[in-house]
């Protein structure tokens, strides 16, 4: 660069015509490197021409080998200043004798202003590239944007190892153009905001607010102290920032937090107990909202394999999105996401999150299945144990909590014992011996008053003494030897000469041996088989029902079910059809239901055979005390008992 320059001043001043005495001897001496005569022609000219002085010392000082720009600089802004001030005649003469011309000034400028920001940039410091734009701003301004911007980035790169809002601080207001302004005084707030806040102390964060009210981390200074009463959980803590910061932005969320706390027993009363509690609970109409919710029913809607909740009316309550869903219990019910479950209330709000691999209602709350075991929850959805249970303490916990545990009954020692001996039975009570072993095999029940043994092909009755009762004649059962004892009504099913009747106690025969197979006698009526067919008979030996029939099968306390060719059918212990025989399947459900089943699908009948839900559904099971649940290809609908109608959901 310099060599370029020479270069340039030595073409420009082989032109110079010898005048001006010292100047011009120092220029031709510069042009020959004769640097030290040269300088001192000038020193010599200084006194006696110093407008053209100035001219050779910037000559001088902008050569390779003598090259210092502040002299260069100062000299040549010298003779910049003092040649416009020359009469006409001196400047001609500077003209005439140095070959000066109205370019010349810009020229060695030009020249000085490149050299001089090569320099400064190469090596940049904060001074000399301020220096740079106090000599250059105004002739230069494309050179100073260079300047500027890398002054102004190394001051950024000084504040921000600084690491303080001070001299982050310091930047913004010395550079207020620098291009680096957004992101300082973004690391400003930042720096800020963790020096005055860094011991994290409620007072420490309330000041910070307070002082800087503009700051972005305001609304994180009043999450920190929010969270500070928030963690605690507890309804006295959030009202205790109510308290302390009303104008806080989370006083609604703590608003919120007291209510879900306080409702965490979702119900009406709850919901009443509030209100008195806490009149100063600025969301009434969300309380009035809530109280309306509490009081209805919601039921489970199917849409596109993706479960959703409507109110009695079809209207949707809680759009479709679980992949399971239950009824609501004590205004909680189960879902599932991802085939993870959890509890949600009828606000559709998470009481219990989606991360256990089941969780099923008991009796007075829920049992939380995960890896680790079972975990207990009340009816509100509130854990009662923290450490998971095994199966066995599950069920050990549940009889203390007595949740859905069936009783067991004490195990009654039995009333006889067998005895057997060369391949014989008999019956020990006690260690007394009531038969003797001696029989092919005895029967005997803990209900029935009578011992019944088995001797060759015979069947012989014995009182519980082991008094042999004469019934004569009677023959050991071939199959369902279960019939030989006596009913609760005092009958029993006889076998002579392979045929079967019906007795009484005192072994009168009430219905003569003629029938092929028999049940019991049941309700007045005997089902029995002749001819392949079965019927009923009454104990006056009439047929209340004809031989035409498939099969019987008691259905107590009702009466039979009948299969005849038609299908299946119910008829009362009068002989009165309940259910015509037409149907797949007759199933009881509940006290006072029955389930029928025919080519369209199931139904539901009162015990009386009232048709309550015509055939139709795949499934029909109960939902709650209000309603059945109803399966459909297309999803799910409700039978409303009070109601008689079918819900379903709006589209």
């Amino acid at each position: 660069m310099r060599k370029g320059i020479f270069l340039s001043l030595f073409l420009f001043f082989s032109s110079v015509v010898f005048a001006q005495k010292n100047t011009q001897k120092a220029l031709l001496a510069i042009q020959q490197n004769n640097f030290g005569l040269a300088q001192d022609f000038l020193q010599k000219e200084l006194l006696k021409a110093p407008v053209a002085a100035s001219y050779g010392w910037a000559v001088y000082y902008l050569t390779p080998y003598c090259y210092q720009a502040d002299s260069a600089y100062a000299f040549l802004s010298k003779f910049e200043h003092s040649y416009p001030s020359l009469d006409s005649k001196s400047k001609e003469k500077l003209q005439s004798d140095l070959a000066i011309q109205e370019t010349t000034t810009k020229f060695l400028f030009d020249q000085l202003a490149t050299q001089e920001l090569q320099w400064v940039t190469s090596a940049p410091q904060i001074a000399t590239l301020e220096r740079f734009m106090e000599r250059y701003s105004q002739k230069y301004p494309d050179y100073q944007k260079i300047v500027v911007g890398l002054r102004d980035s190394l001051a950024f790169d000084q504040a921000v190892r600084a690491q303080s809002s001070a001299a982050m601080r310091a930047f913004i207001v010395m550079y207020p153009y620098a291009v680096q302004q957004p992101i300082a005084n973004a690391s400003y707030e930042v720096l800020l905001y963790q020096e005055r806040t860094q011991h994290d102390t409620e007072a420490e964060l309330k000041d910070f607010i307070t002082a800087h009210p503009k700051s972005p981390y305001v609304e994180e200074a009043w999450e920190r102290i929010y969270k500070k009463y928030s963690q605690v959980e507890s309804l006295e803590s959030f009202a205790n920032f109510i308290k302390a910061y009303p104008s806080a932005p989370q006083v609604a969320t703590a608003w919120k937090q007291i209510y879900r706390l306080y409702m965490q027993t979702y119900s009406v009363e709850k919901l009443a107990a509030f209100k008195r509690t806490y009149p100063d609970y600025p969301f009434l109409e969300d309380l009035e909202k809530d109280g309306e919710l509490l009081l209805k029913r919601m039921y489970p809607f199917v849409e596109a394999q993706k479960y959703g909740y409507m109110d009695a009316s079809g209207t949707v309550l809680i759009a479709d999105q679980y992949e399971e869903a239950s009824a609501f219990y004590e205004g909680l019910a189960i879902v599932s996401k991802d085939n993870r479950y959890g509890l949600i209330n009828k606000r559709n709000e998470p009481i219990i999150a989606f991360k256990y691999l089941d969780i099923s209602p008991n009796e007075g709350g829920f049992i939380l299945e995960d890896s680790s075991g079972y975990l207990l929850l009340d009816g509100q959805g509130q854990f009662l144990q923290q450490t998971p249970l095994q199966w066995e303490e599950l069920q050990q916990t549940l009889s203390a909590f007595d949740w859905q545990v069936t009783p067991v009954e004490p195990i009654k020692p039995a009333l006889f014992e067998r005895s057997e001996r060369n391949g014989k039975v008999g019956l020990n009570k006690k260690g007394k011996v009531i038969l003797a072993p001696k029989y092919d095999e005895v029967l005997f029940a803990s209900t029935a008053a009578l011992l019944i043994a088995k001797q060759g092909k015979s069947l012989i009755y014995f009182d519980t003494t082991g008094k042999r009762l004469e019934l004569n004649g009677l023959e050991w059962f071939l199959t369902a030897p279960e019939l030989a004892f006596y009913t609760n009504e005092g009958y029993a099913v006889c076998a002579k000469s392979g045929k079967l009747g019906l007795m009484d106690v005192k072994g009168k025969i009430l219905i003569k041996n003629a029938y092929e197979a028999a049940q019991p006698f049941w309700g007045g009526l005997w089902p029995v088989q002749q001819g392949g067919k079965w019927g009923l008979l009454n104990l006056e030996s009439k047929v209340v029902l004809p031989f035409v029939t498939a099969q019987i099968t008691p259905f107590a306390p009702f009466g039979y079910l009948v299969e005849q060719q038609g299908g299946l059918g119910l008829i009362d212990t009068l002989g009165k059809w309940i259910l015509n025989p037409e149907y797949k399947t007759i199933k009881r459900l509940e006290t006072n239901y029955f389930l029928a089943e025919n080519d369209k699908g199931l139904g539901l009948f009162a015990t009386d055979g009232t048709p309550i839900i015509a055939c139709g559904y795949q499934r029909i099971v109960r939902f709650d005390q209000s309603a059945f649940q109803l399966s459909t290809p297309e999803g799910l609908v409700y039978y409303l008992i009070a109601d008689q109608k079918i819900l379903m959901r709006k589209p």
